[in-house]
């Protein structure tokens, strides 16, 4: 059976999906697998030894509208069409990952699946499938998606203590850590998810002063200025230099363990089995926390947490960061992880 899967964003969802990817190849272990993503998260999908081809897209950049983004598309329509597909399934379940899925060919007798527009906040979605799938919207997105391809592909789901990820050992071999190693992933995009730096630099003069190499990791400038002044002052910290996501991969299999907000970075460390301390203020761990083991959840309590706003409305000129992250004590959080590790 020849299988494209849509999931297009984040580097969480993408995560989020290889679980259900696992289910698939157990009940039906000849079934090879593409996936359209982003390009940005394209390592991704070849974790999974299901995964055979990578179809990536750029639909921020293909929304300016110009003669290299069109040509940019075009070809992304011919890499695309160059394979037929029993089941094309949109495990995204948004307006533009329903579009793009369409382009796909199917075999004669193949079918699109989708998420059911009651499962799916833009339920028009739903009408670009044939087979559409009714999951319970309050459950975690791993679970969503395990239940959206046990329905897809009609087979049982086995009651699991914790997800499969099955990403492919030969990649990044578990190391025994040279070095006592702690991750900090201070970076999201979402304003409302930010911890304090003072907190974060806190965290990393604790780990240091435990006999702990303390490094950080960045994406943009914006997050490089904050890990540099993070790591000003303190002998322990390093801040690294800009990673793929294979190279921070292998950074978490040699560490000792991470501390994260609710951020991609913090789900990889879920996957790849490393004892991680994720914090939740704006988001609900039990929808979207990091799975997997030797995970750690700290849930904010403060009143309007979570409010599940990508911009918290309390920021002002004198309030730079979230209230709901204001509360969380630096000490509270290093010895959540210090207590698993050591």
């Amino acid at each position: 059976m020849k299988v494209l899967v849509v999931k297009l964003t984040s580097m969480g969802d993408a995560l989020h999906l290889l679980p259900a990817l696992s289910d698939l190849h157990e009940n039906y272990p000849d079934t090879r697998v593409d996936w359209m993503i982003e390009g940005s998260f394209a390592e991704i999908p070849l974790w999974h030894s299901s995964v055979t081809k990578v179809i990536p897209v750029s639909t921020r950049r293909w929304r300016k509208l110009n003669w290299v983004n069109f040509q940019d598309f075009l070809k992304f329509v011919r890499l695309l069409r160059q394979e037929q597909y029993d089941i094309v399934i949109d495990a995204q379940g948004l307006m533009k990952s329903a579009v793009l899925a369409r382009f796909a060919k199917l075999k004669p007798g193949g079918r699109r699946a989708g998420f059911s527009a009651d499962s799916i906040k833009e339920r028009p979605a739903a009408l670009f499938y044939r087979s559409r799938i009714d999951v319970p919207r309050a459950l975690h997105a791993i679970s969503r998606l395990q239940q959206l391809f046990a329905g897809a592909f009609s087979y049982p789901l086995k009651n699991q203590t914790s997800p499969q990820y099955q990403i492919r050992e030969e990649l990044f071999p578990t190391l025994s850590p040279q070095t006592k190693t702690i991750l900090l992933f201070p970076s999201t995009t979402w304003d409302s998810k930010h911890l304090p730096n003072n907190t974060w630099k806190a965290i990393a003069s604790a780990a240091c002063a435990d006999g702990y190499h303390v490094k950080i990791s960045w994406g943009t400038k914006t997050e490089q200025a904050r890990a540099d002044w993070i790591a000003t002052g303190l002998a322990g910290v390093e801040v690294l230099p800009k990673s793929s996501l294979n190279e921070l991969a292998i950074e978490l299999r040699s560490s000792s363990g991470a501390i994260a907000v609710d951020t991609g970075l913090g789900h990889m460390a879920a996957a790849l089995g490393v004892p991680t301390v994720s914090i939740y203020g704006s988001t609900d761990a039990s929808l979207t926390g990091a799975i997997g083991e030797s995970q750690t959840h700290l849930q904010s309590e403060y009143h309007c947490s979570p409010c599940f706003q990508k911009h918290c409305n309390k920021l002002t000129n004198e309030i730079k960061d979230p209230p709901c992250y204001q509360i969380f004590s630096a000490s509270a959080i290093w010895q959540s992880l210090h207590k698993q590790i050591s």
